[in-house]
């Protein structure tokens, strides 16, 4: 066998396992009522800060008395729905800056880059927060601060890669050929440069789960009743004096999410030869 191939099945077996942690958590999202039978914004005043495996309350209750494994469940959706549209998002717009970049060329290329090192000397969750100053709590006001702070380096990547595919031979040969700007575009660049705006999707989904939780924590993203992994663990930050589960399991979350998303990203990466 080719050292390609076992590299590809390599890649392919190292997958499997963040695959099936986040295809559970898409379940977890996606089916709530399939996993839990309790209203996540139900109060039992008798089971505050109750802790796992009692009355049947898996993971206890938080401090209102809400049970935690439906608030968990509940905020998985809120905090994947974020990450998958930053990074959908944040591609796009960091894509579309790249592209145009590369394509150029002087004199918009310099000058176009100059701009990119300016903003991306900015650290990225001082961007959102100023912006989330602007925009104010809620599920949009997170998505699009978190996005226009975190394109700078997909478009880096993308410009990049799009330097490299303008002085490639077959584009070369197809601009010889008398192919038109737009089928040139079309039929010979976008599909070869799909491969790596998709795994810069995949690399940016972690960066918007933890932007939320990062918001949520400091009280500048989404804001209770309304759950997310972020909610949750800046509840269980205030009420780990008393009792540390309530910050353990919505982190344990977090970062089995960003692990997966990332291991996955690098995975695909290898598979689909980008970067190599």
């Amino acid at each position: 066998m080719s050292q390609g191939g076992r590299v590809r099945r390599s890649s392919f077996r190292g997958g499997v396992v963040p695959f099936l942690l986040l295809l559970a958590l898409v379940l977890l999202a996606l089916l709530p009522e399939s996993f839990t039978g309790i209203d996540p914004l139900t109060q039992h005043a008798r089971l505050v800060l109750a802790p796992p495996l009692t009355s049947g309350h898996l993971l206890g209750c938080d401090f209102l008395g809400r049970d935690l494994w439906s608030r968990l469940v509940s905020g998985s959706l809120v905090s994947l729905t974020v990450g998958v549209s930053v990074g959908i998002l944040s591609t796009v717009i960091g894509g579309i800056w790249g592209i145009l970049s590369g394509f150029l060329g002087r004199p918009w290329d310099p000058v176009m880059m100059r701009t990119l090192e300016i903003w991306y000397a900015l650290p990225e969750i001082l961007i959102a927060t100023l912006l989330m100053l602007v925009l104010g709590h809620g599920l949009l006001a997170v998505v699009v601060a978190l996005s226009i702070g975190g394109w700078m380096g997909v478009a880096r990547v993308l410009r990049a890669e799009t330097l490299r595919l303008r002085e490639a031979v077959f584009m070369d040969a197809a601009r010889s050929s008398g192919v038109s700007p737009l089928r040139l575009v079309f039929r010979h660049f976008l599909p070869n440069v799909m491969p790596v705006v998709l795994v810069m999707v995949l690399f940016r989904i972690p960066g918007g789960i933890l932007g939320e939780s990062t918001l949520s924590f400091l009280g500048l993203g989404l804001a209770p009743p309304q759950a997310s992994w972020g909610v949750l663990v800046n509840e269980g930050w205030k009420a780990l004096p008393v009792s540390a589960f309530m910050l353990i399991w919505p982190a344990a979350f977090i970062v089995l999410s960003l692990v997966s998303f990332q291991i996955l990203a690098d995975r695909l990466g290898r598979r689909l030869g980008v970067g190599r």
